[in-house]
């Protein structure tokens, strides 16, 4: 500052003291700092001397120059793969533009994997500033045998090199819990249950609960089931572990039991099967879209009578028998499509309509839960779906009773070697399942 103008900003703090340090005190305040303390008297602000320095820097400024020894600066990005993908434009999106790399992924046979089959994989760069490639991992999951794969390239002397890739995730025990508002599935969503577990729910209980008639609003849910880490990410879940529905008044637990040598089935806490004659579900994972009963037709429109249950689900989803049986029909029947009629031991028959592909041929034994076909559209569909009928005598009768008339399985495992210690451990699960929903609910 020019000593003339220091000269006067002194004068005018002197002759203007008491109002510079009341707009000073106003400031503080008004900025909610407020200080408090005891401190010796200061002298008169007016009688400080001021003083100009000035010094001369002889030193020049230093700017460090990138030298090889600073390490590079790395970005790492990840990107779906989409279905109209080309090599040129997912590079585009995580960031990479680099001609060796690009030719590299052209024309070598193991990255031709990055874009065939399904979209939906995840592809992961890690890449210079300036976009060459350093490393590049392509992951995706098998949705019928849940086979992870990557696809590794990785920059190397002399270029590129690629290869395939199949780790083994990490098995995690996941708690979940859920509130009845209005109904089962939407619970399910807004706690984020995945649609697996849900439907294994289902299956456990189907022989005790209506879960679109008998589940009372604030009825809560407790679940213990299996999901599938890797790299940080659950890449899908597994098998339901244990399961408890306080319904009211009414309590109902479940968990899945094998015993050594043995397929696995729900049985409750006291050993009981829950397994009856028929499954809940011809899907595994699946909602209902339209439900038994009149309806307005999708296609043809107008109010008919629907016989029978439709269930959403993917083109390809593998289809299961409810019920042993032998196959009485399997080819194409006009609106239904590809169309499978099982015949039971009970006399019932179940019928799978619109399918995309049969697995079985008439007059084979099937065992329930073995494939049958997968989801389709055939006949008259609007979309990949399945319609399901369940016949009593010839007659179309409501799918949601099969699992409810059928009996039940004389299968104990109370004395099975295990048993109960599986049963004691979770009992205290589905109770800190059930701690940490109440605790949510605070």
């Amino acid at each position: 500052m020019h000593p003339a103008n220091m000269l006067r900003l002194t004068v005018l703090i002197q002759h203007h003291r008491r109002s510079v340090l009341a707009v000073l005190g106003t400031l503080m305040l008004g900025t909610g700092v407020v200080a408090f303390g005891v401190s010796p008297a200061l002298p008169d602000a007016a009688q400080w001397p001021v003083r100009q320095v000035m010094e001369t820097m002889n030193a020049p400024l230093v700017v460090s120059e990138p030298t090889t020894s600073n390490p590079e600066f790395l970005i790492h990005q990840s990107q779906l793969t989409r279905r109209d993908d080309s090599l040129q434009a997912l590079l585009k999106r995580l960031g990479v533009d680099d001609r060796e790399a690009q030719t590299f992924l052209a024309h070598d046979a193991t990255s031709r994997m990055l874009l065939t089959g399904a979209s939906g994989k995840l592809a992961t760069v890690t890449r210079a500033s300036a976009g060459r490639l350093k490393t590049l991992s392509v992951r995706w999951v098998d949705t019928n045998s849940q086979r992870i794969s990557r696809l590794v390239v990785e920059q190397q002397e002399g270029g590129y090199q690629s290869r395939i890739e199949q780790p083994t995730p990490r098995r995690l025990e996941q708690f979940g819990s859920l509130t009845i508002r209005s109904s089962f599935y939407a619970a399910t969503d807004q706690a984020g249950i995945p649609d697996a577990v849900a439907a294994q729910t289902v299956e456990a209980f189907s022989g005790d609960i209506d879960f679109q008639r008998d589940l009372k609003r604030g009825a809560r849910v407790s679940l213990v089931y299996e999901v599938f880490e890797l790299d940080g990410e659950i890449l899908f879940t597994g098998q339901l572990l244990g399961a408890e529905i306080q319904n009211g008044k009414d309590t109902h637990q479940a968990m899945w039991f094998q015993a050594a040598g043995q397929t696995g089935e729900f049985v409750s806490l006291d050993g009981a099967s829950q397994r009856r004659a028929y499954l809940a579900s011809p899907l595994a994972f699946s909602r209902v879209t339209s439900s038994y009963g009149p309806r307005i037709h999708p296609v043809f429109g107008g109010q008919r009578a629907h016989k029978g249950t439709d269930y959403g689900a993917p083109a390809g989803t593998p289809i299961r028998t409810v019920a042993d049986g032998v196959v009485s029909f399997a080819g194409r029947k006009g609106g239904y499509g590809n169309y499978v009629v099982i015949q039971h031991p009970d006399k019932a028959a179940t019928a799978y309509a619109h399918l995309g592909r049969i697995d079985v041929r008439m007059g084979q034994r099937v065992q329930q839960g073995q494939t049958i076909g997968t989801v389709g559209s055939t006949g008259t569909a609007t979309g990949p779906n399945l319609h399901f009928e369940y016949l009593v005598k010839g007659v179309q009768t409501n799918p949601s009773r099969i699992a409810s008339d059928s009996s039940v399985s004389t299968v104990a495992v109370a004395q099975l070697p295990g048993f109960k210690q599986e049963a004691k451990a979770m009992r205290e699960q589905l109770d800190m399942a059930a701690s940490v929903a109440l605790a949510d609910a605070q």
